[in-house]
């Protein structure tokens, strides 16, 4: 896989965005606080808010990556607001095809990046507890676990876990 560039998405991206958010969740149904269902049917207007940095009260990065043009991850990194010392890391996600060549962590490292420059002390996340890749790939980049379970979504036997990493 060659030429990896990880980018930020703005709201004229809406559309490859739409495309990236819905592949995952059909993908991988069972990693995300969200469905498929609830989100293919959201208007334009509501994939074009979640990218638009402007109007939020809180502080997103958005990130895209791409291989050769084509769009293969997704990672959204969140301040909820101002006064929030953790950045939260929602919607990561990389293609079938572009697994195993590192982009997981260039998505990750450009939030922990974020993350430094908006002097944050930790960088969070939620994880399928039995998605064992995705706990290797937070393991690796130096998050750790905490002890509390959480049910996916209301009424789910899905356990997540959080995972915290230290700036």
């Amino acid at each position: 896989m060659a030429n990896i560039e990880i980018q930020v998405l703005r709201p004229q991206d809406w559309h490859k965005y739409k495309g990236l958010r819905l592949a995952s969740l059909q993908d991988a149904p069972d990693a995300f606080g969200s469905t498929y269902q609830k989100e293919v049917n959201f208007a334009e207007a509501q994939w074009r808010v979640r990218l638009d940095v402007e109007p939020q009260s809180k502080s997103i990065l958005p990130l895209v990556a791409t291989s050769d043009g084509v769009a293969v991850g997704l990672a959204f990194g969140m301040r909820h607001n101002p006064n929030d010392q953790t950045i939260h890391v929602y919607q990561m996600w990389v293609a079938k095809s572009a697994r195993g060549y590192g982009i997981g962590q260039l998505l990750l490292q450009k939030i922990i990046d974020w993350a430094v420059s908006l002097d944050a002390d930790f960088v969070s996340l939620e994880v399928t507890v039995t998605n064992f890749a995705a706990v290797k790939l937070y393991q690796a980049m130096g998050f750790k676990a905490e002890l509390a379970l959480a049910p996916l979504r209301e009424g789910s036997t899905i356990m997540v876990q959080t995972m915290s990493y230290k700036i």
